[in-house]
């Protein structure tokens, strides 16, 4: 039998480690995104680009100077995995229907259903539980 997964890209799967990586690293002070980019191996320009959604969506903040860098603005237990899907790709739905769709339509209304104990299920996971 062959089964299929769910993905999770690789755009999610880098802000998932690098938001780990800041919640090991809470205690200190700012940290390098070229640092944890040569440690690794993640490239700088693709990390960077993720880092600005984070920015600009409140889960981290910045300083610039020679004690710059990169930190948590959000403590890592309110921060869920549900928070950074949603901050990089949109609302997470495991299927979307075609504007066709019955309103009354079963095959709906179980998706429905699924998507919103997949969403709750991701809304528990915290970083927090994951460094």
């Amino acid at each position: 039998m062959n089964f299929k997964s769910i993905k999770i890209s690789k755009q999610i799967e880098l802000a998932l480690r690098w938001l780990i990586y800041l919640a090991r690293n809470e205690k200190s002070s700012f940290v390098s995104l070229r640092s944890f980019c040569d440690q690794t191996k993640t490239s700088f320009y693709h990390l960077q680009k993720i880092n600005r959604l984070l920015v600009k969506n409140g889960i981290v903040e910045s300083r610039k100077g020679k004690n710059g860098g990169y930190r948590l603005k959000i403590k890592p237990q309110h921060i869920s995995l549900l928070n950074v899907i949603e901050t990089l790709e949109g609302p997470v739905t495991l299927i979307n229907c075609s504007p066709q769709c019955q309103p009354h339509c079963s095959l709906k209304n179980c998706w429905n259903t699924l998507s919103k104990n997949f969403n709750s299920q991701l809304s528990r996971i915290k970083i927090s539980q994951l460094t």
